[in-house]
């Protein structure tokens, strides 16, 4: 039991949210096709939750010679996993776990498209791999270069929604496509969120995010149009019937999402005091994303 809770740490597991939420999402918009299966929504969680396990731990792996090392302003929601730092798992241990990840949902995936003789099973958790790997670990290097909240916001919206109304219908549609973007703008805001207390580590070390390119003030206004967009493409799916209305019950949650920005505008540089946004900024997501889920049921 020790191992597992050690293992689920490395993992980041309390993130797998950004996991589940698009996948309901996914298969909630196929129930309206009345078409629904327990087996694939578990096959989607697996493929989407072992892609995201392999890059948080891909992630920490090559943080630990970079901004994890040297962050003083380490938070619950940000900083890495730090298991590294405290002689707890070796960054060895990261790389072979990132591997047996990746590994899971791509056998899982090849066996799926075997079985239905569909070959999108396969390029969709390919390319969600290949994100993860992109984001960290290759010569694009995506958090450091300013591609990373573009590709999270890509992977756990539009990617995941449509891998898991595919494995419900066994197609992919246009719909579940733009489903995900306002599920891909609320995890980019969580994303950008989660950079404001690393901003001093991660400009050390040369990662150029939003944050650390723009500064503290002007991402403070990236963060707010990532979740304005998040909004206005729900609204713009319904006004185009791609959604239908009761989509717009994800509307409850924008007092929450006021009370976020105003607590990073007042605390943006006061790491202790912006600790509650960050949580509620997971909230935010989760909740928008679930009512969303509510509404495509209704």
């Amino acid at each position: 039991m020790k191992t597992l809770i050690t293992w689920l740490k490395a993992m980041r597991a309390s993130f797998f949210l950004a996991s589940i939420v698009p996948v309901l999402v996914g298969a909630c918009l196929a129930a309206r096709e009345n078409i629904y299966s327990w087996d694939a929504l578990v096959y989607a969680l697996i493929i989407v939750m072992s892609s995201h396990a392999g890059a948080n731990m891909l992630n920490d792996y090559y943080d630990a010679l970079g901004s994890d090392a040297i962050n003083r302003n380490v938070t619950p929601f940000s900083g890495g996993s730090r298991l590294i730092q405290n002689g707890i798992l070796s960054r060895n241990s990261y790389l072979h776990g990132s591997l047996v990840a990746f590994g899971m949902a791509l056998i899982l995936a090849v066996i799926l498209t075997l079985a239905r003789w569909n070959f999108y099973i396969l390029g969709l958790t390919i390319l969600g791999i290949m994100i993860g790997i992109c984001y960290s670990g290759c010569f694009v290097a995506g958090m450091g270069r300013g591609w990373g909240e573009i590709m999270v916001g890509a992977a756990f919206g539009p990617l995941s929604v449509m891998g898991s109304y595919l494995l419900q219908t066994n197609h992919i549609s246009w719909e579940s496509f733009l489903a995900g973007i306002p599920v891909g703008f609320l995890i980019m805001g969580v994303l950008i969120l989660n950079e404001f207390p690393d901003v001093h580590a991660d400009g050390e070390c040369g990662k150029r995010n939003w944050i650390v390119s723009l500064g503290i003030q002007k991402g403070a206004l990236v963060y707010l149009a990532s979740v304005v967009m998040a909004y206005l493409t729900l609204l713009a799916c319904v006004l185009t019937r791609k959604l239908p209305v009761h989509a717009l019950y994800s509307y409850l949650t924008i007092p929450l999402a006021c009370w976020i920005m105003l607590r990073l505008r007042r605390y943006r540089e006061t790491v202790p005091e912006i600790i509650p946004a960050l949580a509620g900024n997971i909230g935010l997501h989760v909740v928008t994303g679930l009512l969303m889920c509510y509404g495509l049921l209704r």
